[in-house]
């Protein structure tokens, strides 16, 4: 008769001869690759704290991949010392030697004695109801005498002895602001947040109000009264854009643009430039002498600044339609609502803006603002929406696999592609059976021909015109043909076929 399972300190485990068995999976404890995991003694085996474990000999930690959906595993810290082991939260534990984080780092911190999560000030309601400031414990920033740590990883130059937390993110030290553990512009030493009249956390510095780790520069005064409570509230801050907003009628060294507030800048070197995108759509580049700046208009809500460059605004050029430099850094702009994109290891110098969202430097060709791999930009060429190099050929910016030699593509018209015996139109391959190549000619933009049928070009092919003559069929203006009988119009012949 097999004995029964021995209990341990954790409602979930126990101890089944020389295993540790987690009773909601019935299974002995498990690694990463769903192998049992060594227990050295499994009648020792107890929980420390929350999902750290020892077995007398290691300490066993309960680690996961993912979040939403999480795959659960174990493992043992082979080295740590378990007299002076101390779990300080979930992710975080240190012994005398070194720190752990729960995903299997080992931080080799200088100080471990004062190695801790980051404690930051919050608030929650009182019992008797108003709100209460209280202080809390980082679950992933964690400090020590020296340096700042975001889920076991050093934060690169962050000051431990100086770090002071906050919520939502945020933490600085005494020169910077962090935001996640990025390095922001954010003004350290007026930098603050509390609750608004709706109890909401906000976040400013004395040059705008802050969100996302960005400050909101492009200031609508009608943010103003949303602001209100919080500066009423706090009237030892002074010299912030709130104040300067509460005196319109006073002479402001602020820049005024498109109707908008933007504070913070050097109204003396302040330019503006518009990257026109088509269907009256733009994108607008602004800044002073002491850096760029992309501009968010929105239809509702405030219009807000974010910075993209440290670069005066004077140094910038437009290379072509959605490419444009600071001088050192190249930028692809996807759309007019969309941030800039900065290039990595890209020259001005030698940076080309080709055609049809196609760019170059010395060593990489670039669609839409990403490195094609393969491609040789000095061989490149480029027609319509195709693109090739000798090896490689590309419709809209994708590989394109076609049993012909490139030296025997043709491309008749931007959307087409002649491959020896074989039409393209984008990716698709046109029915040499419906379409007569050899006679096949292209009549501007909108119409075609064979010896047989006239067509109007569709995005999807070519599309037979009952009844046109091919014989007389011609273009008489822009998306306008005729034969001898009747008239025919693009637009008018596309939208029949979407409607069928």
């Amino acid at each position: 008769m097999s004995k029964p399972p021995k209990a341990t300190n954790h409602p979930e485990y126990v101890i089944e001869g020389d295993a540790v068995i987690r009773l909601s999976r019935r299974m002995p404890l498990w690694d990463k690759h769903d192998r049992p995991l060594p227990i050295a003694c499994p009648s020792a085996f107890r929980c420390i704290a929350g999902r750290w474990f020892t077995d007398g000999v290691h300490v066993i930690v309960q680690a996961q991949h993912g979040s939403d959906i999480a795959y659960e595993f174990y493992y043992r810290i082979e080295d740590a010392d378990l007299a002076t082991f101390e779990v300080l939260n979930q992710r975080y534990a240190r012994d005398a030697n070194q720190a752990y984080y729960i995903r299997g780092k080992t931080i080799r911190t200088r100080s471990p004695q004062a190695f801790r999560p980051l404690v930051y000030e919050s608030w929650r309601w009182s019992d008797e109801g108003p709100l209460v400031q209280v202080q809390r414990a980082h679950e992933f920033y964690a400090v020590d005498s020296e340096a700042v740590y975001l889920n076991g990883k050093r934060i690169a130059g962050a000051d431990g002895a100086s770090a002071v937390g906050f919520e939502s993110g945020y933490l600085a030290d005494a020169q910077r602001v962090y935001y996640f553990g990025r390095a922001t512009d954010l003004d350290r030493a007026s930098f603050t947040c509390g609750l608004n009249a709706d109890g909401r956390l906000v976040f400013t510095d004395r040059f705008g109000p802050i969100e996302d780790g960005k400050r909101e520069t492009a200031l609508d005064r009608c943010i103003a009264d949303e602001w209100r409570p919080f500066f009423t509230a706090r009237p030892e801050l002074t010299d912030y854009w709130w104040h300067a907003l509460q005196q319109p009628s006073q002479p402001t060294a602020a820049v005024e643009f498109h109707g908008i507030r933007l504070a913070g800048l050097d109204s003396a070197s302040f330019a503006a430039h518009e990257l026109d995108y088509g269907y009256a759509a733009r994108g607008i580049v602004c800044g002073d002498a002491h850096g760029m700046h992309w501009l968010h208009e929105y239809t509702q809500g405030p219009s807000r600044l974010e910075r993209i460059s440290d670069r005066p605004i004077a140094a910038l050029h437009v290379l072509g339609r959605r490419y444009f430099t600071d001088g050192v850094t190249v930028f692809y702009t996807p759309n007019h609502y969309e941030t800039p994109r900065p290039l990595r290891r890209t020259d001005p110098a030698d940076f080309r803006v080709l055609q049809h969202g196609w760019a170059r430097d010395r060593s990489r060709a670039f669609y839409l603002g990403v490195v094609k791999k393969g491609v040789d930009p000095a061989r490149l060429r480029l027609e319509g929406c195709y693109a090739w190099d000798g090896e490689h050929l590309l419709c809209d910016g994708k590989p394109l696999k076609i049993d012909a030699p490139q030296a025997t593509f043709q491309v008749p018209h931007p959307a087409f592609l002649l491959a020896g015996d074989k039409l393209f139109c984008g990716r698709r391959p046109v029915s040499a059976k419906r379409v007569h190549l050899p006679t096949l000619e292209f009549l501007g933009d909108d119409f075609a021909r064979d010896r047989a049928h006239a067509y109007v070009v569709t995005y999807e092919s070519l599309v037979e015109i009952d009844g046109a003559d091919p014989a007389t069929f011609r273009v008489i203006e822009p998306g306008i043909a005729q034969d001898e009988a009747r008239r025919y119009d693009a637009n008018a012949l596309r939208k029949a076929l979407r409607n069928d």
